[in-house]
């Protein structure tokens, strides 16, 4: 299995949260209020007024912006807190049971992120970002055809939606079966081609199965130009760089992979890998980082022909 460098589950939150968090916050401005402090979540529901169904409303809105600023932060527990504040007080909250669907995912509880998607799913039949989402849930428990049959609904319910291709093109990718990943990552371009996260996947897809490197080149040279500052694009096309043998534009590449995200075990671990090869003695010291951060990073790089020894990495 490939490292997604943890694209997938991240990808697969940001994708509603971007636009739940814009609804919120128009929501909230519109009452004239300013953005929740997160201890709010103790505060007593009767503080923040429930004497009609606008003050309702308003406190709601509350806890789901909580809600997403703990998922922002990475405060899963507090997350689930807001929004069972959220569901408390609106039962059949679809956005309250998405999100905290995304809180149980990025917590490991899977099966917990299933059963409040699919209470998203029953409250909200046509709501395709639900059925990605529990895609992305059945997908961690290795319900592969469970994952794949949400993949299909989404789709059909937006059906020019690249997101469903994308989404789909990484269930592939972390299976292996790279020219499937491919060709879902191709539609997404084809649909919108300004999409940068595509034109990674298809040029970290390509790296990894060693498919075309110089289309993969190519595949990152416009990521980059989307996205320049984006870590992950850096990383792939230092991988192409090192699978073609040039080594010195790879440790560029991984610099500034590195430059924009210095724990990126990926990085550390290609830029030590290229230095090797040109008898660089701080390799070393970038591939232990790297083995700290990941201990598993070294089986990684070997699932896609990047091996390590006494005088260098060979199979590049």
């Amino acid at each position: 299995m490939i490292a997604t460098r943890g694209r997938l589950i991240h990808w697969i939150a940001l994708t509603g949260l971007l636009v739940i968090v814009t609804i919120a916050v128009l929501v909230w401005s519109s009452h004239g209020l300013s953005y929740p402090n997160p201890a709010d979540i103790r505060s007593p529901v009767s503080r923040l007024g429930q004497n009609s169904e606008r003050d309702r409303s308003v406190v709601v809105t509350r806890y789901l912006l909580l809600c997403l600023d703990s998922l922002s932060r990475g405060k899963m527990d507090r997350a689930i807190a807001s929004c069972d504040a959220a569901l408390g007080l609106d039962p059949k909250n679809v956005t309250a049971f998405k999100l905290r669907g995304n809180a149980n995912l990025q917590s490991g509880r899977s099966q917990q992120a299933v059963a409040d998607f699919t209470r998203a799913i029953r409250i909200s039949t046509r709501d395709a970002e639900a059925y990605r989402f529990r895609a992305g849930a059945y997908s961690a428990q290795h319900q592969d055809r469970l994952a794949l049959a949400d993949y299909s609904s989404a789709m059909a319910l937006t059906p020019d939606n690249p997101v469903n291709f994308q989404l789909r093109g990484y269930f592939y990718q972390i299976r292996n079966h790279y020219r499937l990943a491919i060709a879902d990552f191709s539609t997404a371009i084809a649909m919108q081609p300004r999409l940068a996260a595509a034109w990674n996947s298809r040029c970290w897809t390509r790296a990894v199965a060693g498919i075309d490197l110089t289309k993969a080149l190519a595949d990152c040279d416009r990521a980059l130009e989307l996205a320049p500052a984006n870590a992950n694009a850096w990383d792939s096309r230092g991988l192409v760089y090192l699978r073609m043998g040039r080594y010195r534009a790879a440790i560029a590449d991984y610099s500034n992979a590195l430059a924009h995200s210095p724990r990126l075990a990926t990085s550390l671990f290609g830029r030590g890998a290229a230095k090797l090869r040109i008898s660089d003695r701080t390799a070393y010291k970038d591939i232990a980082a790297a083995k700290a951060i990941e201990p598993g990073i070294e089986v990684q790089f070997l699932s896609y022909g990047v091996k390590l020894r006494a005088n260098g990495p060979s199979g590049t």
